[in-house]
């Protein structure tokens, strides 16, 4: 190690790359020890996370790997870190208490304690969802086949995990309804620039997942949430108030995420 002060930063996973080496500068093979890490609390010394650290295929090499789901219970700040090699005091013999512990790095003031700095630097936040109140819908009529017209209400065009750039195509989304009855349907498309009009022929529908059909609703008043995955660019809601109750009542919110 040049430095005494390491650096970890949570929300994404981390390598800490060590070379054991002798009083020559010769690489040390460790195979007979096995290798902890172990992260400190500063103020008080006591273990805030210890972990195997892995052995590489070159000699001497000692790889201390934090995942990022080890550190996300760990605050931000400064730690202390200490790599131990351990064995059996007598071989063959396991046990708690029972082994010989060698730290494996000591500076010139044989002091084996380096200094850890976590950090947040790589925790992002998140998009945030879109939401859809009452007044963000635009009604307008449209022509089932063999039906009368029907008057809708549609959605501005969202965007969808392929725009965001999103590995998972998973979107969900939850609605709050007052008395509503009626019908929720989705619609999806892979152009860049689609056209505003659900009837042009690159809109199609989407369903929740283990659905094949559009979302109904009965006189409901509350909160459902849903979930679909599809990788497309854009997304279009349009609700459709049952004409067969005399007050088919209304979506209040929509909460969309990607």
């Amino acid at each position: 190690m040049n430095s005494t002060s390491l650096k970890v930063h949570k929300g994404i996973d981390n390598r800490l790359v060590f070379r054991v080496l002798d009083p020559d500068r010769a690489p040390v093979n460790m195979c007979d020890y096995q290798i902890y890490g172990r992260i400190l609390d500063a103020s008080n010394g006591s273990i805030v996370l210890e972990k195997v650290a892995r052995q590489g295929s070159a000699k001497g090499t000692v790889f201390f790997e934090l995942d990022s789901g080890d550190i996300t219970t760990i605050h931000s700040g400064t730690y202390k870190f200490i790599l131990v090699a351990t064995q059996p005091f007598v071989t063959g013999i396991h046990e708690t208490g029972a082994t010989v512990e060698k730290p494996l790095y000591v500076n010139y003031n044989n002091d084996i304690q380096m200094e850890m700095v976590v950090t947040e630097q790589a925790i992002y936040d998140p998009v945030p969802s879109v939401i859809l109140h009452e007044t963000d819908w635009t009604g307008d009529s449209f022509f089932p086949m063999n039906a009368p017209p029907t008057l809708g209400y549609y959605s501005k065009a969202i965007a969808g995990a392929r725009v965001l750039n999103h590995r998972s195509s998973v979107h969900s989304f939850s609605t709050y309804t007052e008395n509503f009855t009626g019908v929720l349907q989705i619609f999806g498309t892979l152009e860049e620039t689609p056209s505003p009009y659900l009837t042009d022929s690159t809109w199609f529908k989407i369903y929740p997942s283990t659905m094949s059909q559009d979302i109904e609703y009965v006189g409901y008043t509350g909160t459902q949430a849903w979930a679909f995955t599809s990788n497309i660019m854009w997304i279009k809601l349009r609700y459709i108030p049952s004409t067969q109750v005399v007050d088919p009542g209304i979506i209040k919110k929509i909460i969309f995420r990607a």
